[in-house]
């Protein structure tokens, strides 16, 4: 059996969150992270500034789960109501503790201005709960143990309780969960279905130690396999041969990345480890694919130029030849595969993609509204994929980015670019 020594339960807190204002990370952050510590998510909530729901859910909580991980509600205002909920729970007072009163203080002097009273609150503690350091910002988060149960209180917003979970939490959680050893890996696929991994893996699925999860991403169908047993190399012995039967029965060239990779990663590295440079012309993705590049530790060695062309007129200035995109329309793989050319040599690169504009209307083939173009070029060879999105919005350029990218990587592998074509 898959074998989990503690469970969990986690609290998005704050009614910005029931309206939609915000959307909630923070409670898929911890999920992820509790898994690699070997703690089973029970229950997931979100409960809003309210505060006899929030007295409810936090009751219930420490009375059934052996961590609960809240997030939120520990700024210095009115409806800031974890604190003092908890402090309820447990029947206890919260006390202003002078050792972090001055620390507030003297970070607000820092800034400049004094401390406002509100802020206060961010000093106190109960009997039963120690203070967690929060070097990001002004609240700090909580430890309180009670009868063998934990709950841990972090503040909302996720740099500041990405940083406290990572130096001070989860280190705890982990100590506290001693004995159990975690082993995961995450196999990254493209170009094949959520359905056709569940069909060809579905042996794979009633293994329980390890377990296989299968997860869809903007970068593809992950799946991510976790093992638990005493010692860490037990744990990766029992993932091997799960891995080995993914990647026999679905083939190595389905599987683009691994862990936490990401596809502008892959590509930057897969270009470096060459010694190749790139060049890119962007029109739907409008600049996204060479911003998402330049993020990338290293990226300046390898992307020599950018350029981004409007939606109707290929940039002759570039060396883009018109004459093809007027013959054979601008959304297109030839325009697509000339712009990569042109981009190419206009920076002296060794690797050219071309993002083409969205096609307005259907040719009654294969381009329909919506198709866009990728092409690519190296000296001596080229190639063009496509993709069909149908708006502008970030979250379906972003897709295309992945696409450009994962085609760019099987491009200069050598493999066909058929087998990363996304569903419409």
């Amino acid at each position: 059996m898959w074998r989990h020594l503690m469970h969990a339960e986690i609290l998005s807190i704050g009614t910005e969150l029931l309206m939609g204002e915000l959307v909630d990370t923070n409670s898929s952050y911890l999920a992820s992270e509790l898994a690699k510590l070997g703690i089973e998510v029970r229950w997931v909530t979100k409960v809003g500034d309210d505060p006899s729901r929030l007295h409810e859910v936090i009751e219930r909580a420490f009375g059934r789960s052996d961590v609960t991980l809240t997030s939120g509600g520990l700024g210095p205002t009115s409806d800031d109501l974890t604190r003092e909920t908890i402090a309820l729970v447990c029947g206890e007072e919260m006390t202003v503790q002078d050792d972090l009163l001055e620390h507030l203080k003297s970070l607000f002097s820092g800034r400049g201005f004094p401390m406002p009273e509100t802020n206060v609150k961010q000093a106190t503690l109960i009997t039963s709960a120690e203070a967690i350091s929060n070097p990001m910002g002004t609240a700090p988060g909580w430890w309180v143990e009670r009868n063998g149960r934990v709950i841990v209180a972090m503040p909302g917003p996720p740099r500041e309780i990405q940083r406290m979970w990572e130096y001070e939490v989860a280190p705890r959680l982990k100590e506290r969960n001693a004995g159990v050893a975690i082993a995961t890996r995450n196999l990254k696929t493209f170009g094949i279905t959520e359905g056709g991994l569940d069909e060809l893996l579905s042996p794979l699925f009633d293994s329980e130690n390890p377990l296989l999860g299968i997860y869809s991403k903007q970068d593809g169908i992950h799946l991510r396999a976790i093992a638990t047993a005493e010692t860490d190399a037990e744990a990766s012995a029992l993932i091997a041969p799960m891995e080995a039967d993914i990647r026999g029965i679905i083939g190595d060239d389905a599987i683009w990345g691994e862990d936490d990779e990401t596809p502008e990663s892959k590509a930057i590295g897969l270009l470096r480890d060459e010694g190749l440079t790139l060049a890119v012309m962007e029109a739907f993705t409008g600049g996204l694919l060479s911003n998402n590049l330049t993020e990338v530790e290293g990226s300046e060695s390898v992307l020599k130029g950018a350029a981004v062309m409007g939606h109707t007129v290929p940039p002759v200035s570039l060396g883009v030849n018109a004459r093809i995109a007027e013959k054979h329309g601008i959304a297109s793989g030839e325009a697509a595969q000339e712009m990569a050319r042109a981009v190419r040599q206009a920076f002296g690169a060794d690797i050219g993609i071309g993002i083409s504009p969205l096609a307005l209307e259907s040719d009654g083939g294969n381009v329909t509204a919506g198709t866009s173009f990728i092409g690519y070029s190296m000296d001596g060879r080229s190639a063009s994929t496509f993709g069909h999105y149908p708006t502008r919005r970030l979250r379906i350029r972003s897709r295309a980015v992945t696409h450009a990218l994962l085609g760019m990587i099987r491009f200069v592998s050598g493999l066909p670019l058929e087998v990363i074509r996304p569903r419409r």
